[in-house]
């Protein structure tokens, strides 16, 4: 496999990351009509003037998009065909991005922006990295991240007083959206078991950083909601929330240079033998 053409992929899915992280705050902040519902330009403007703070978000979320953009269709133009799969996703994103300005940001729409971007960053840390994967870890990570996506484009965000329960309860009584966000934090709650779970069959130190980053996760959600929802630890929870993704992603790829012996020895991969 070419340095130069993995070197690019993983330059392309750190951006991806940078990407989905300004996407939440753009949220956070209110700044998706920033440009207006002009599309690709920025209120009519290829350079707008940056007199607002929600035109410079938004906008600045778009210029990573472009910069995302150019790296993939460049390695798309030297010949690698690992990342044509990320193409596709990079078309589906552009076009799910165009379609949500010009639907007022509709929460549908924000949410599979969301999701493709996910698909997105994990089609180039694999391309990057090939190999086999755990697909119930990957799985259960990105139904947690998508609920986390319905609970805050919902505005489920505050339904659930109180921590770690609901309001103080197992079973929520307030309503739909305070079961968006229980669904939400019951799937964190499983993903840190499961990880815990890891970590007692085995010794691996992937697991127990996996494992940390899920806790600093909850963690931050916690004091989310003690402080009552401040922007800053808002955008914190998004950017930890896909720096979770991305790791589970890079830690369940396995490396293919030798995949017999790789497989025999993760126990991220529940499906395959346990060595250890």
């Amino acid at each position: 496999m070419p340095k130069p053409l993995v070197t690019l992929a993983w330059i392309a899915a750190s951006c991806a990351y940078l990407l989905i992280v300004l996407g939440a705050v753009v949220r956070i902040t209110s700044s998706g009509m920033g440009c207006g519902d002009h599309w690709p330009l920025c209120n009519g403007h290829l350079f707008p003037p940056l007199d607002d703070s929600r035109t410079v978000i938004e906008w600045s979320h778009r210029l990573v998009a472009s910069l995302v953009s150019v790296l993939v269709i460049g390695m798309v133009a030297l010949g690698w065909r690992r990342v044509w799969v990320a193409l596709a996703l990079l078309v589906v994103q552009i076009l799910l991005g165009a379609v949500t300005v010009k639907t007022g940001l509709t929460p549908v729409m924000v949410i599979l922006h969301l999701a493709t971007a996910m698909l997105l960053l994990a089609a180039l840390i694999v391309a990057a990295r090939p190999g086999r994967r755990s697909p119930l870890l990957l799985g259960l990570t990105f139904i947690t991240v998508l609920f986390g996506a319905l609970t805050a484009n919902l505005g489920a965000i505050a339904s659930c007083g109180a921590f770690p329960l609901c309001n103080g309860q197992i079973i929520p009584s307030a309503g739909p959206l305070a079961w968006v966000q229980w669904t939400h934090r019951l799937l964190a709650y499983s993903l840190a078991g499961y990880l815990i779970w890891l970590v007692v069959r085995s010794a691996d130190r992937r697991a127990w950083g996996l494992l940390a980053i899920v806790v600093l996760q909850i963690a931050i959600a916690a004091t989310m909601i003690q402080l009552g929802f401040p922007g800053a630890l808002q955008a914190a929870h998004a950017a930890v929330g896909a720096g979770v993704w991305a790791a589970v992603v890079i830690t369940t790829v396995r490396p293919a240079a030798d995949p017999a012996a790789a497989a025999a020895a993760s126990p991220l991969d529940p499906t395959l033998p346990d060595t250890h």
